[in-house]
């Protein structure tokens, strides 16, 4: 199975080879997310992983797409290790959290929370570890978030940008960040539809 990797930085390489090593992951199945690009701190670049068929490449930071989505549906799987902390980013602006919190009192720093803004109504998280599947529904500036089958927040309005945003220009467009600088983290399974209003 092919998926992202963000492990610790451990090398970096140019943009180019990025794109080329995960254009043919994730645009083959899924034409509507394309190309990725890198945010290293420090402005360096850096590269993922991508696994197939055992083969890791090992690499670094965080990604987003150079495409920019407007309203959409976005299905993805996640593994966050013991203590993992990541995020989804859409429209690079809105942070769904992906992070190690089971067993922790609810509040917006859990699994599949709007980072700072939107708790989830329920705990739905697996164990640190395991594959989670996230579905993820953003219209307008309304959230809905679907954690591993149950729905913990439903069709929220989102009360503006959350720490980290690439922007904070809200009524735009914009990529689908996956936050990879704080600790290590794996995505696969990436699928962005478009929402038609």
């Amino acid at each position: 199975m092919k998926h992202l990797s963000f492990p610790k930085l451990r090398s970096t390489l140019s943009i180019l080879a990025l794109t080329a090593a995960l254009t043919p992951a994730i645009a083959a199945d899924n034409p509507f997310i394309g190309r990725w690009a890198l945010a290293l701190p420090g402005g360096g670049a850096g590269w993922l992983g991508v696994e197939e068929k055992g083969g890791k490449l090992e690499g670094s930071s965080s990604g987003a797409t150079e495409q920019e989505f407007e309203d959409f549906n976005l299905k993805l799987e996640v593994r966050v290790p013991a203590k993992g902390n990541s995020g989804v980013y859409l429209r690079g602006i809105y942070e769904v959290r992906a992070a190690d919190r089971r067993g922790k009192p609810l509040d917006s720093h859990n699994m599949g929370g709007i980072y700072s803004r939107i708790t989830p109504s329920v705990a739905a998280e697996k164990p640190a570890g395991e594959w989670q599947t996230v579905d993820l529904t953003l219209v307008d500036r309304h959230v809905t978030v679907i954690l591993n089958g149950k729905k913990i927040i439903a069709n929220q309005p989102l009360p503006g940008c959350t720490g980290g945003a690439l922007t904070s220009a809200e009524l735009r467009p914009g990529p689908i960040h996956l936050q990879g600088d704080h600790t290590s983290v794996d995505y696969r399974n990436i699928v962005l539809r478009p929402v038609v209003k």
